[in-house]
C-alpha cells in the first residue's frame, strides 16, 4: 500500500525496490492496493463499502502480509493512507497480519511512522519493522530509483523482515512486535493470544 499517489514518489520508488526484492527471491506474489479512489470514509457505509473500498479490502484480506509505505505530510500521516486504513477497522481486514511501514522524506516521516504504528496496533495489525529514509531525493536516480547502496539494502532488509515474519512461531512473532510498539508506547498484550 503507497499513500503518495506522486509520480515521483520516493515513497513509491522505496515500495517499488521492496516489491522486487520480493520478487526476486520468488518468495512472493504481490497485489498493488491501489488507494487514488478510495473515497472518504463514512462510518455509514461501512457494511456496504464502494467497490474501490471492497477491492482494497479484498486485496489485504487477501494478504499474507503488507508493505505500507506512506510520506508525511505537515508533521503527520498523509491523510490519504489514514483514510484508507479508516475503511479497514470495521471489516478487521488488517488484524493479525504481519505488516512492515516504511516513511521516506525530507526527514524520514518519524511522525508518519509513529501514526501509522498506532493506527495499525490498534487495529490489531502486527507492525513487525520500519524503515525511516530521510532526504530519499540524495538517494535516488531520476528514471532509475534509489541507487544510494546504504539505503537499496535498508529497504531490501524491511522487505525481509516481513518475509522473516511471516513464518515466525506465534511467541517469536509477539516479541518482534514487541520490539517495534513498545517504543512508541503501545502494550503488546493488546494482540492477545497469536496462537
Amino acid at each position: 500500500m503507497c499513500g503518495s499517489l506522486g509520480s515521483t514518489s520516493a515513497n513509491r520508488l522505496a515500495l517499488d525496490l521492496a516489491v522486487d526484492r520480493l520478487q526476486a527471491g520468488g518468495t512472493a506474489s504481490v497485489d498493488d492496493v491501489p488507494l487514488g479512489h478510495v473515497p472518504m470514509f463514512s462510518p455509514d457505509r461501512a457494511d456496504d463499502p464502494p467497490a474501490a473500498v471492497a477491492h482494497m479490502r479484498s486485496l489485504v484480506e487477501a494478504a499474507d502480509g503488507v508493505l505500507l509505505a506512506a510520506p508525511e505530510y505537515a508533521g503527520g500521516l498523509a491523510g490519504g493512507m489514514k483514510n484508507a486504513l479508516d475503511w479497514l477497522v470495521g471489516s478487521s481486514s488488517i488484524y493479525q497480519r504481519p505488516v512492515v511501514v516504511l516513511s521516506a522524506g525530507t526527514t524520514g516521516g518519524v511522525f508518519a511512522i509513529e501514526q501509522l504504528v498506532r493506527t495499525l496496533s490498534w487495529q490489531g495489525a502486527l507492525t513487525v519493522g520500519t524503515l525511516s529514509v530521510n532526504a530519499p531525493r540524495t538517494k535516488i536516480e531520476p528514471g532509475v530509483g534509489f541507487v544510494d547502496a546504504e539505503t537499496v539494502q535498508r529497504i531490501e532488509d524491511w522487505a525481509d523482515a516481513l518475509v522473516a515474519a511471516m513464518s515466525m512461531s506465534p511467541e517469536s512473532l509477539l516479541e518482534r512486535v514487541a520490539s517495534v510498539v513498545v517504543p512508541f508506547g503501545i502494550d503488546p498484550a493488546r494482540f492477545g493470544d497469536l496462537g
